[in-house]
């Protein structure tokens, strides 16, 4: 599809995103990377979503037989039948391409490239492989020659058309990007643990706008999934006139009436000290106001937070099961940073209005490759709170009883409001405590009180002063 900007659809809804709508209509891309990329799927969703809206489609293969084609699409779904395949045959049989091969083979290929877009007359065009054309070219000026006759060709029938080409070396010549309109490279990385991560970036893109940097994604069954970069400018900026104001009024006292909406708070403490609850309760709140919450599990099955929640007297199906409450687990080393946004993303487009990641400790602690990460993760919530979204992350200290809490990650600067957990030992019990350290909007309440959880209920109850002694003393809180 064609749009009113003269973009032509990639068949990826992502990457239509990225590229501000698709391919310049009438123009060519070149599409590189290394082998296992992903370079061919890609072409054949730009094929089969052409085809569907009515163009006519040619594939000129010279690196893959019709065979290896037709599985290729039969693995992803994609409906070929109007595509056009056209696989040359060189040495007038049997195809076989080599370092070896003489002039002539190139002369004979293009004469039947030529042949073919005069017979065939496509307006879009895949060819693959630019690997090929040079494998047959005597010297790089040969190369350069039949690269710049093909473009003329392309360039004279107004296709809009890919070129695929092998990037086995970053410092190898550059001939095709110098030609084409725009340049889109694939990369991909397998971590020690967990699946390959890959990503695709814009290299150039004459004289149109387009999302640049790295951007995520996957190859599932059915194709390519793009996970654009969040940008946070790109949301609108975010009132404060609103905020959640929880049920449970010693938890809203604390909070000086609640949390405002376009806002982040960070829920600490070390194992058991009750972050996951305190973070349930607050989008129960959400979703007993009627508005959507959203909590996204990295240490937790569903299964399990329901259990419980259902044992402290928070049970969670009921909004579930009227969409009020949804819960989404995630395996740290099965998704990449990209895709783990733009889940968030596309729940806040459903109308999430409360978010809830638990827990941040345990995303990053668990991700194969850690580098940047923090850095995708202050631009998610950055977006998100400019769309007067809510966001609640848990993060979890190391230590336990009577040891110092410490943290390998200072996710402080993230957060407007400051949840602070602690447990501490009182005449022969361990005890919770809790405390509101920062809120940045509002004025709150800066004592301690006990947090205690138990079955069938949640509670916040005033400290003795012998008790708050024990649970300041456990708290540290001047080294925080």
């Amino acid at each position: 599809m064609v749009d009113q900007d003269g973009r032509v659809s990639t068949g990826i809804v992502g990457l239509d995103e990225v590229l501000r709508g698709g391919y310049p209509a009438g123009r060519i891309m070149l599409v590189e990377g290394a082998p296992g990329t992903g370079k061919t799927t890609l072409a054949l969703h730009f094929l089969a979503e052409g085809v569907a809206d009515g163009k006519r489609a040619l594939f000129i293969s010279v690196a893959q037989s019709r065979p290896e084609i037709e599985m290729i699409a039969k693995s992803h779904g994609f409906d070929l039948s109007g595509v056009k395949v056209y696989t040359p045959e060189l040495g007038g049989g049997e195809r076989s391409i080599s370092v070896e091969s003489d002039e002539a083979d190139l002369v004979e290929l293009m004469e039947g490239v030529r042949g073919e877009l005069e017979n065939s007359d496509p307006e879009i065009v895949v060819f693959d492989s630019l690997l090929e054309l040079r494998m047959l070219s005597s010297t790089d000026s040969a190369y350069r020659r039949e690269l710049l006759t093909l473009r003329s060709d392309l360039r004279e029938r107004g296709c809009t058309a890919l070129l695929i080409d092998h990037l086995d070396h970053p410092d190898g010549e550059r001939h095709a990007e110098g030609v084409v309109h725009g340049v889109i490279k694939l990369d991909s990385t397998t971590p020690p643990i967990g699946i390959t991560q890959r990503r695709l970036t814009i290299v150039k893109l004459r004289g149109a706008p387009f999302r640049e940097g790295w951007h995520d994604f996957r190859i599932n069954t059915g194709g390519l999934e793009v996970f654009p970069r969040v940008i946070p400018h790109e949301a609108q900026p975010a009132t404060l006139e609103d905020r959640l104001e929880p049920p449970h009024e010693p938890l809203a006292q604390l909070l000086g009436g609640g949390l405002e909406f376009g806002t982040t708070t960070l829920i600490s403490g070390q194992s058991g000290t009750g972050k996951s609850t305190i973070a349930t309760l607050l989008a129960r709140a959400a979703s007993e106001r009627g508005l959507l919450a959203a909590m996204f599990l990295f240490e937790e099955r569903p299964e399990v937070l329901r259990n419980r929640s259902a044992g402290v007297g928070l049970e969670v199906e009921g909004y579930e099961d009227t969409d009020h409450l949804r819960l989404r687990h995630f395996d740290p080393a099965e998704v990449s940073p990209g895709e783990f946004a733009n889940a968030v993303l596309s729940a806040v487009d459903d109308g999430a209005r409360v978010v809830v990641i638990d827990s941040l400790s345990g995303y990053l602690e668990a991700l194969p490759e850690r580098s940047h990460v923090m850095t995708h993760m202050q631009a998610l919530l950055q977006h998100l709170t400019r769309r007067e979204v809510l966001v609640i992350i848990t993060m979890t200290q190391h230590g336990l009883l009577g040891e110092p809490p410490r943290t390998t990650i200072d996710a402080s600067f993230l957060a407007d409001s400051i949840i602070l957990l602690r447990q501490y030992e009182a005449h022969s019990e361990i005890r919770r405590s809790i405390a509101v350290l920062k809120k940045r909007h509002s004025e709150h309440r800066r004592n301690i009180e006990q947090l205690i959880i138990r079955s069938g209920a949640v509670e916040i109850i005033p400290l003795s002063e012998e008790a708050e002694q024990r649970a300041r003393d456990a708290s540290d809180l001047s080294a925080e």
